[in-house]
């Protein structure tokens, strides 16, 4: 598709997933070729400059617009180009990218991207985090099996980190998946064991699965362990015993 003229990067972005941009406009393409030759570590921290400075700019118009007061005005890229541009591995413009990829209906772009934060080694800073990000992005837009898929690669990657069993567990769960759901939240489980937030999501899996007996114990032993304000294990046991008596009414 021919893009439109227009002075707006979103706008040209709309027509033109990134990975044709940073080959075919000039101006991306230009900062690929310049960084990709530099040391890793200054790729990196330009690249963090430019995204975080992105950042601060449109907090800033946005203050000011709630006071009535002009801005700075924008940049002519939408969030994360830029910095991804420079640097192919940074992980925050990945995220970003990748989301606006996915709302602009560009799917496999967008998957393109979020997998490749999973093969980034596991010391890249808030790598966990931002991976989790992604998957709530993917939650959020209700494609538990592309959310999934990208939480199983994370684990597979770094098979140490719980966040990544517990996002799987949860998609598995809204997939109706219940049995699954159990054995990856059993696995969060044995990897933080007493964690109260993990119990809790593992007894709620088991209640899932029709497993009650199972369920009741585990909810216990969150509510033992969770301080007073969290109320979903409590919550989680109200629903137990709602199911429980549709079961006897039904046997």
């Amino acid at each position: 598709m021919k893009p439109k003229s227009t002075n707006d990067g979103m706008s040209i972005f709309e027509n033109i997933p990134f990975s044709t941009l940073v080959k075919d406009n000039g101006e991306l393409a230009a900062l690929r070729r310049e960084y990709t030759s530099r040391p890793a570590r200054e790729r990196r921290m330009a690249a963090d400059w430019e995204y975080h400075s992105k950042m601060a700019l449109e907090i800033f118009n946005d203050s000011m617009a709630l006071s009535g007061e002009d801005g700075l005005g924008k940049s002519f890229w939408p969030s994360g180009v830029v910095a991804l541009a420079i640097d192919p591995l940074y992980a925050p413009a990945i995220l970003t990218v990748g989301s606006i990829e996915y709302q602009l209906g560009r799917i496999e772009e967008a998957m393109k991207l979020f997998n490749r934060l999973t093969k980034l080694p596991r010391d890249e800073e808030d790598l966990s985090t931002i991976i989790d990000k992604a998957g709530d992005f993917l939650i959020d837009q209700d494609a538990y099996e592309n959310a999934l898929a990208l939480y199983s690669a994370a684990e597979k990657a770094h098979p140490h980190e719980v966040v990544y069993p517990l996002g799987a567990g949860y998609c598995l769960g809204k997939l109706g998946h219940y049995e699954e759901s159990v054995e990856k939240h059993r696995r969060a489980d044995a990897l933080e064991p007493d964690n109260y937030k993990h119990l809790n999501d593992l007894g709620y899996s088991l209640l899932e699965a029709g497993k009650f007996d199972e369920a009741e114990e585990v909810l216990q032993r969150s509510i033992s362990l969770a301080p007073a304000e969290y109320q979903f294990p409590h919550n989680n046991m109200s629903e137990l015993t709602e199911k429980r008596k549709r079961q006897t009414a039904t046997t």
